[in-house]
């Protein structure tokens, strides 16, 4: 059982992750003072503790100094009067071990848990702050500075520490290790942020990502509680293990290393694999050349702590290199992985944790039979866009090698890049993380970081909900934020914050940044879908919409120490969104202005259009700007160079045809209700009220029955449509299939599997992501006017969620996302 924590600053209680510290109070019997009066306590680390250890040491000494202006000085031995505080890790710290506390001893085996004591010696009090390991003892060290006011964010969003005169710690707490063992992320796709940034600002000698820039990501990670990286592998990216320096660091850091999805063994092989040279990327043809290679790598990087990924892909995230049918490949990765495991036997590695990821087409072997070695962990993935695509059934969580997740809040491919903006809602990530976790998969997550920047707040959640998930999958989208608020920017703006940040996350819901071209992988943008000419004017809703959002983020008062902070993590995200929507909205506007003959009406809209475009260039580069350059190229303004980030062509020609989406109509033939507009609910309905594209959702789950009323106000032919989270089936013995029946008739069943297919009354997989819905649709001919009942309830399959329920008859006008709720008398 975790224990509570609680931070208390000059009167302000606000529960945190970190540890019981107070700040600014008079002397205490029941605290003890770490630093005071121009004075701070020494620091004690045994020499023989280990590397992570020593620098979690120093870290703490520059958060002291950070936020007191005292630098403690970090001692090898205890000094023989004074108090001090011992920092160490059970079984390799002469000076813990040797106050023979039977708390610390009871460490002893665990995994990366630790505990917090105070403890009387002679005349003076030792603050024992120790771990069951080296990670252990670093995150309780590291929590405390993340209580006293230095957030983990401090280097990477140059959030300031809180400054105080004392700092003091209330005695004794023990924490548990994580829910989850292995934590870590992932950097990709960072040919547009990382790499051009690492090149200029900090491996200038490599014109790469070097040491200097995988540092401050392992202080990072240490800071978070997270243990593991996997390491950017980009072609033109310095492979991680080019430089010998790289894996060493990890290594001191506490950091297990690990390699993508496509990348066994540790190898980058993009940057480390030379068919020239190495010949074919196929273990059909090259079986000898692809041992030798693994083998190599294992040789060299076997003695660090490694979680290694196993099977085969093509050499750069695509499909396996072999002919044959989906059986024969199967057998072939099954061989290969029975090579992989021989070679990591033959280094004594053996037992090394291990992983096979069952993504894209590896799934599809998987479920011809491909047979997974009991040791080795299951790794379960996304779509890419944020909804998982299968978790382990009721046997596959029986493994001993357990199963994994690897999720994105960042992503490069089909059917569209979201590279830029991240806008995956925090309730998305608890919705199917929080669904992964009660399906056992649970032994390592994984996160598809981009660039690390601008994900922070993703980032932190999803490593929090990783430490503990049972605490985390109770704290809702809003609480979150308002807590994660406070900690970078003070009370005084954290609610508000939160708020703007919550509603950041539904407007995008309905349609992210990077999708507002409504247009494919590579090809021109089109006309946004909402519609201008009915349902109140969507186009001006929209920019209304987001323009109030910025009224609101620019009312909020930010201290100036926080500014730079305030324009990464809210105000560019906020604004520059923004702007790239007006860009597209004010296109559409000149369009229709011009096929309406409103010349110049349609001029000055082209010429708002451009504004907005020119306003997101000034933003970044006002971004990449701050600090005096030290985000120099991190931020671009054209990630990939995509269609949806140039100005678009606005033809100002009263001959061009309107998008079909764009229609007039009769709006009273549309009745249509947010399914949090539920009249009534059983008790296996649970109510998602953050997520989904009109305000919120509810989840069907065993024994759950939801009702909701809608108005046809005329007789005729009539169509119900039921739009759910875009989500999977939950594991292989699993459909999506649920019930409806409408005004007390017969229950008629329906199943939302099958989104990446095209199949009748469901929508593309494509469609589905980019909108953020699947639907679903039931003929009603001949329908009465007046009011009607629709009832849905579980079929027998979890995972079904409900965003929004309509009734449309013919003649009703388009509309994007959904129609809005309407009111009837």
């Amino acid at each position: 059982m975790k224990a509570q924590v609680w931070l208390l600053t000059a009167g302000m209680l606000c529960a945190v992750a970190g540890a019981q510290v107070v700040t600014d109070t008079p002397r205490s019997a029941q605290t003890f003072d770490m630093a005071r009066g121009g004075r701070a306590v020494s620091i004690v680390v045994s020499p023989e503790d280990s590397a992570t250890v020593r620098l979690a040491a120093k870290l703490f000494a520059d958060d002291v100094e950070r936020v007191t202006g005292t630098r403690p000085q970090v001692v090898d031995a205890l000094p023989a009067t004074g108090d001090g505080i011992v920092v160490g890790s059970v079984g390799h710290s002469t000076v813990v071990d040797g106050l023979n506390l039977a708390a610390v001893t009871a460490l002893r085996g665990k995994w990366e848990s630790g505990l917090v004591r105070v403890v009387p010696q002679g005349g003076r009090r030792l603050l024992v702050v120790a771990g069951s390991d080296r990670r252990g003892t670093a995150y309780e060290l590291l929590g405390i500075s993340r209580a006293m006011g230095v957030s983990p964010w401090y280097w990477w969003a140059d959030v300031p520490a809180k400054k105080h005169a004392s700092v003091s710690i209330q005695d004794g707490w023990q924490t548990a290790g994580p829910s989850v063992p292995y934590r870590g992320v992932f950097l990709n796709d960072e040919d547009w942020g990382l790499r051009p940034w690492a090149a200029r600002k900090m491996d200038p000698e490599l014109k790469n990502i070097g040491p200097h820039t995988y540092e401050r990501i392992f202080e990072l990670l240490l800071r978070l509680r997270a243990n593991l990286l996997w390491p950017a592998m980009h072609p033109g990216t310095l492979a991680f293990n080019a430089v010998p320096a790289n894996a060493k660091l990890a290594d001191e850091w506490g950091i297990v290393m690990g390699a993508s999805h496509s990348e066994a063994l540790l190898r980058n092989n993009v940057g480390e694999w030379d068919e020239q040279r190495d010949g074919p990327w196929n273990y059909q043809l090259n079986k000898p050349a692809m041992d030798a290679y693994w083998d190599k790598r294992i040789a060299e990087n076997g003695r660090y702590e490694n979680f290694y990924t196993v099977g085969l892909r093509g050499a750069h995230d695509s499909g396996l290199e072999a002919t044959g049918t989906k059986e024969v490949k199967a057998q072939l990765v099954e061989s290969v992985m029975a090579s992989q495991q021989a070679i990591l036997k033959k280094y004594g590695q053996q037992e090394a944790p291990q992983v096979d990821w069952l993504y894209k087409e590896s799934i599809d072997l998987y479920r011809v039979g491909m047979k997974v070695p009991e040791n080795v962990t299951l790794g379960w993935t996304d779509d890419n866009y944020g909804y998982i695509r299968q978790l382990p059934n009721a046997e596959e969580q029986k493994r001993k090698g357990g199963s994994a997740v690897y999720y994105h809040v960042s992503y490069w491919g089909f059917p569209h890049d979201h590279l830029w903006l991240a806008t995956t809602p925090l309730s998305l990530m608890q919705e199917e993380l929080t669904k992964a976790y009660a399906h056992n998969a649970r032994k390592l997550w994984v996160l598809n970081v981009g660039d690390i920047k601008p994900s922070e707040i993703q980032i932190d959640y999803f490593l929090q909900l990783a430490w503990d998930e049972p605490k985390m999958a109770q704290l809702s989208q809003r609480q979150f934020l308002e807590d994660w608020m406070r900690e970078q920017f003070g009370a005084a703006s954290a609610k508000t914050a939160a708020s703007v940040m919550a509603d950041f996350y539904r407007l995008n819901f309905v349609r992210r940044p990077e999708f507002m071209g409504f247009n494919g992988y590579d090809d021109d943008v089109n006309r946004t879908a909402f519609n201008p000419l009915a349902w109140g004017d969507q186009n001006q809703q929209r920019m209304a919409a987001w323009n109030g959002l910025v009224k609101r983020e620019q009312a909020i008062p930010v201290l100036p120490a926080a500014k730079a902070a305030w324009y990464e993590l809210v105000k560019y995200p906020i604004e520059a969104a923004s702007a790239h929507n007006a860009k597209f909205l004010w296109a559409d506007r000149a369009v229709l202005d011009a096929h309406a003959g409103k010349a110049d009406e349609a001029r000055a809209a082209a010429g708002k259009s451009q504004a907005a475009y020119d306003a997101v260039q000034s933003m970044t580069a006002a971004y990449n700007a701050l600090q005096g350059g030290k985000w120099d190229g991190m931020m671009p303004a054209h990630s990939r160079d995509r269609h949806v980030f140039d100005m678009p062509k606005i033809p100002l020609d009263s001959s061009t045809a309107l998008p079909v989406s764009w229609g007039k109509g009769d709006e009273h033939l549309v009745s249509s209700v947010n399914a949090m507009q539920v009249i009534f609910k059983s008790s296996g309905v649970l109510p998602r009220p953050e997520l989904g594209i009109t305000g919120g959702s509810l989840e069907l789950r065993e024994d759950g029955e939801a009702e909701f009323e809608l108005m046809a106000e005329t007789s005729g032919d009539a169509t119900l449509a039921i739009d759910l989270l875009p989500d999977f089936p939950i594991d292989s013995d699993h459909t999506l299939r649920y019930q409806v029946q409408v005004d007390g008739g017969e229950w008629v069943p329906l199943d939302a599997s099958g989104t990446e297919q095209e199949r009748p009354g469901i929508s593309t997989w494509k469609t589905n992501v980019l909108r953020g819905f699947a639907e679903q649709t039931l003929a009603l001919p001949a329908l009465k006017a007046g009011r009607h009942t629709v009832k849905l309830r579980y079929a027998g399959d979890p995972g079904v969620v409900i965003e929004n329920v309509s009734l449309r008859l013919a003649g009703a006008p388009p509309a994007y996302p959904v129609a809005p709720e309407m009111a009837h008398p």
